[in-house]
């Protein structure tokens, strides 16, 4: 049997207030992006862009999107003591990520990703040899009010210990088995937020919301993403359901779209949002990510993204303003 959808995992009371509020864990990478190409590049030719950026990737994209946010984040991964990992715990530390829980593999360094967005989607090249164990092993999660991880099939004891929300994600499966049998970490979550491809190929299922409806089985919170044409979401305590828009804020790099998307959610909700403002203003500050409105790879804070909302007369606007209020400064 699934567990109950209609309450959220039992957690133990906390000993103390919480001191980070959006802990991610997962795999870390070095991303770098380029501006929209206007086209793949052919064997032999180099092409211009006027934007590059050199950001941390994989789950710090959960992490620097918080930050944006005004949420004070922590970061668990393997990171290496080479170069390339010396160079990606600076930039965290520079966005005031937390980067005391990140574990170091003597050795090793991180695996470097280029991003080249062209067409509406994006090529990766990623270089470097991959950790033994992806995640990190069985990080610390006392002292998080939530926590965001991407799921793989390994076993996580430590989610049932920890005392915080959890919200799972996960990535494309290459082997294209998509074991079902990895969804039992979801017992212990209390949202899951995949895309479309991997939320039908996990259930079996042939439409998004087909999808999200089997998964509202398993977890109190749901939400399937769908790229430019935005994401639907089920609240199984509640039953409500709610089917949002993507604005088309400009040309596209998708890299980190998704993980953007998730943290604003769970940022935006601890915040108190509604669940419909919260997936509203997600979608909003996971479009204006890939548009590269607040530069290559940055998330907008509240004040952009209160004012974007207005702009596109989004119902979350109220919701973006007052929390905006809230900020002394951002962006």
């Amino acid at each position: 049997m699934h567990p109950s959808p209609t309450r959220t995992a039992a957690r133990h009371l906390p000993a103390a207030p919480p001191s980070v509020d959006l802990l991610a864990v997962g795999q870390l990478f070095l991303d770098v992006l380029y501006g929209v190409l206007p086209a793949a590049p052919s064997p032999g030719q180099e092409v211009f862009t006027d934007r590059a950026a050199l950001l941390p990737g994989g789950i710090a994209n959960f992490a620097a999107a918080g930050s944006a946010l005004g949420a004070r984040t922590a970061i668990a991964a393997r990171i290496g003591n080479g170069p390339i990992s010396r160079i990606t715990r600076a930039l965290l530390e520079d966005s005031g990520i937390d980067t005391t829980r990140l574990l170091v593999d003597p050795g090793w360094d991180l695996q470097i990703t280029s991003a080249l967005p062209y067409a509406g989607d994006r090529a990766l090249v990623t270089g470097g040899s991959a950790p033994a164990i992806a995640a990190a092993a069985a990080p610390d999660p006392h002292g998080a009010a939530s926590i965001a991880l991407h799921l793989g099939p390994e076993e996580m004891p430590w989610l049932a210990a920890s005392d915080a929300r959890i919200w799972a994600d996960v990535g494309w499966d290459a082997s294209g088995a998509w074991d079902p049998g990895l969804l039992r970490h979801l017992e212990h979550c209390e949202g899951f937020l995949p895309n479309a491809d991997e939320a039908m190929a996990y259930t079996r299922t042939d439409s998004p919301s087909a999808a999200a409806h089997r998964l509202a089985e398993r977890v109190p919170i749901v939400v399937v993403t769908r790229g430019a044409e935005g994401a639907l979401g089920i609240d199984a305590r509640s039953g409500l359901e709610v089917d949002v828009g993507a604005p088309a804020l400009g040309p596209v790099d998708p890299t980190g779209a998704g993980d953007t998307f998730g943290a604003a959610l769970i940022v935006l909700l601890d915040r108190g949002l509604g669940f419909r403002d919260a997936l509203e203003a997600a979608c909003l500050a996971a479009s204006a990510r890939a548009a590269g409105l607040a530069g290559p790879g940055i998330t907008p804070g509240p004040s952009q993204l209160a004012a974007l909302a207005r702009q596109h007369r989004l119902g979350c606007t109220g919701a973006l303003e007052a929390l905006a209020a809230t900020f002394v400064s951002d962006d």
